[in-house]
């Protein structure tokens, strides 16, 4: 056989999956990506039934990385961690629900808080900063409040925490013209992919129909009750979240914030940075989905921040 033959094939082999199964591919990439920085894939046995599924890597002062509410750890901060890694040991995990984590009970945010709890234990012995992303941030909150001796720092990244008001929730309704939170965060369609993507200020909003189609279906087709169930029990559960953080944290805290931000504007995050009394670090330009579309200002922020110090970006 022609000696250029095979890789030519392989190529073309490649190609033909990639188009095939955008998302699956994508993936596959992301994680030999990571893989190659540093990272291995783990899991974690749950108590309360079911796994974790998380990457790890790197060695130093630990930091957990939590992403929002869609796609998993690696879509989410894929760029940033594979820069975090050279100085410091990281945790990415995979939210129940979301990627390759599931559990056996019902939906909710404290069962992401036991989950991570759990992955704490069992994989840091020292202090760890703690960053949460959008949905992210509410468990980082809860991380904050259950182990304020081993939570050094918190960071909270386009999160409206104990700010977030009825007014806030109507306006994001009505920007994104629809009747509640899980229609616009739990897509029904591809068409409902590419008005969450717009809103979050992702390129895929953008995407032809038949990627938006294959996102749809990688990522939400088959957990969307899990999805609604998550999102209804946060929003019918708010003010029992919101009270439990109304005690002062223990640890520095740092809030940072997209200008640009269309699901929780910049005025949320110059609110929640006031009653926390922590710096605000804005990205200019900065859209919602900060560490997909904003990877290298993100990673300088964060960088900035883990290291004691945060100046306006």
């Amino acid at each position: 056989m022609n000696a250029y033959l095979i890789p030519l094939l392989l190529v073309l082999a490649a190609v033909v999956l990639a188009c095939c199964f955008p998302s699956a591919t994508g993936q596959y990439m992301v994680r030999a990506y990571l893989r190659l920085a540093g990272f291995r894939s783990r899991r974690l046995l749950l108590q309360q039934g079911g796994e974790l599924a998380f990457l790890e890597g790197g060695q130093g002062s630990s930091v957990l990385l939590i992403h929002g509410f869609g796609g998993d750890g690696p879509a989410s901060w894929g760029r940033v961690m594979a820069g975090l890694v050279r100085r410091h040991h990281v945790l990415v995990p995979d939210l129940l629900w979301f990627g390759g984590s599931h559990a056996a009970g019902a939906p909710s945010l404290l069962a992401q808080a036991d989950a991570l709890e759990a992955l704490i234990r069992a994989r840091i012995t020292g202090p760890v900063q703690v960053v949460g992303l959008s949905y992210g941030g509410f468990v980082a909150l809860e991380l904050a409040r259950r182990l304020p001796q081993q939570v050094s720092q918190l960071v909270i990244m386009a999160s409206p925490g104990m700010v977030y008001t009825p007014e806030d929730q109507q306006d994001l309704l009505a920007r994104a013209r629809v009747a509640s939170a899980e229609q616009l965060f739990v897509p029904a369609d591809p068409q409902g992919v590419a008005r969450m993507m717009a809103m979050v200020g992702s390129p895929l909003a953008r995407a032809p129909q038949f990627l938006l189609k294959d996102v749809w279906q990688f990522y939400y087709r088959d957990r969307a009750p899990q999805l609604r169930a998550l999102m209804q029990e946060l929003a019918s559960r708010q003010e029992q979240h919101l009270e439990r953080y109304s005690q002062p944290l223990a640890m520095p805290v740092a809030v940072v914030w997209g200008s640009q931000d269309e699901i929780f504007p910049l005025d949320i995050g110059q609110r929640l940075a006031l009653l926390l009394d922590a710096p605000l670090i804005t990205i200019d330009g900065g859209t919602h989905v900060l560490p997909v579309v904003f990877a290298v200002q993100t990673l300088a922020a964060l960088q900035d921040i883990l290291q004691g110090s945060s100046p306006q970006v």
